[in-house]
């Protein structure tokens, strides 16, 4: 499980951004550390699906943080994971939290741990930030940067890639070239990349999605290169959904 690799104490305020699996990853684990008797609150600072019943105890959904503070103190009676949103946008789409509500939640509702949906990326399985995303809360302690493996050894194109114009922009390639681990291994580590809006003190991991044997060699690879960068950038790997490893 993901919280028995990451040290996640009460107190914890995490972001997720890229693509590949940010929306699965944050309902997995707050479903893991509410196993564990932590109350959690997970919530988006951009748009969100309306969550499905196995993927949270209860949606509560107000744009004022005195409202939203009164019903998740409330809620806290009957359930251990909350997610919250601002309003609904239909197309069965709910608006998320203004930059400065995730902390107000995480110091004055009760919740041991507030996840940050901080990204939108479309489904995609890679991405490079617009100039105004992605929108991460500075208080952000734990920042978990999101990624597919699959994309490796594929052109890049609207095919795989959300943004695919801002990934060549960023990596000073063209679109149709094909994408290497050296390449990967860039964009996460770039602050026009995946560490974009990152607080300097927040603990980084880069989270590799749909892990194979096709393309395992290149995963290590692109490990080797994140976490060699200086950056402090810890590597996790992913074969199935809230199955993790360390980075081999």
């Amino acid at each position: 499980m993901l919280s028995d690799i990451i040290d996640i104490p009460s107190g914890s305020l995490i972001s997720l951004v890229g693509a590949g699996g940010k929306t699965t990853t944050m309902y997995t684990l707050a479903a893991e550390l509410a196993a564990k008797s932590m109350r959690v609150v997970t919530t988006t600072t951009t748009n969100l699906y309306v969550p499905r019943q196995s993927e949270t105890d209860t949606l509560i959904i107000s744009a004022e943080t005195p409202t939203l503070l009164e019903m998740v103190n409330f809620a806290w009676k009957q359930y251990q994971h909350i997610t919250v949103a601002a309003k609904a946008i239909g197309e069965g789409k709910i608006n998320g939290l203004q930059l400065d509500q995730p902390y107000e939640l995480l110091i004055r509702s009760g919740a041991d741990v507030v996840i940050v949906e901080a990204d939108g990326a479309r489904r995609s399985m890679i991405k490079a930030p617009a100039e105004h995303e992605p929108v991460v809360p500075p208080q952000t302690n734990i920042a978990l940067l999101l990624m597919s493996a699959e994309v490796m050894n594929q052109p890049l194109g609207a095919e795989i890639a959300h943004r695919p114009e801002r990934i060549a922009a960023v990596l000073a390639i063209n679109l149709g070239d094909v994408l290497t681990p050296r390449h990967v291994a860039r964009l996460m580590t770039n602050e026009q990349g995946a560490m974009k809006s990152i607080p300097e003190t927040a603990n980084v991991y880069l989270l590799l999605t749909h892990v194979t044997e096709k393309n395992t060699a290149m995963t290590r690879e692109v490990a080797e290169l994140v976490q060699s960068s200086g950056k402090g950038i810890r590597v996790l790997c992913s074969t199935h959904p809230g199955q993790w490893s360390k980075a081999p």
